[in-house]
């Protein structure tokens, strides 16, 4: 759902789309924790990849798309960034927790 509420300036926008970065990073950063924390709980790196639950995760963020009216594509496109930036974190974590 979008605010429909009218800025008076460019510059009003602006600040608007920079809080509302500001605070997508700062989730980010939380999220990450949280990835990092879940590899205690990975039996072994195959664990890590998962793509049963990958697909469900997908399939469950789309969904979450459609319901809000946002792109489904576009929000899959983020979050297969997002997912792949966690796979190698946690898989390279999980390699320095058991060395070979």
């Amino acid at each position: 759902m979008h605010d429909a509420a009218k800025r008076n300036s460019i510059a009003e926008v602006r600040s608007e789309v920079d809080a509302i970065d500001r605070e997508i990073v700062r989730l980010l950063g939380r999220r990450a924790g949280l990835v990092r924390d879940a590899v205690r709980f990975k039996k072994d790196e195959d664990d890590i990849r998962s793509p049963d639950h990958m697909a469900a995760f997908m399939d469950k963020r789309r969904g979450w798309a459609a319901e809000s009216g946002e792109d489904a594509d576009f929000v899959s496109r983020i979050y297969r960034v997002v997912t792949e930036h966690s796979v190698t974190v946690q898989t390279a974590l999980w390699r320095q927790q058991h060395p070979k």
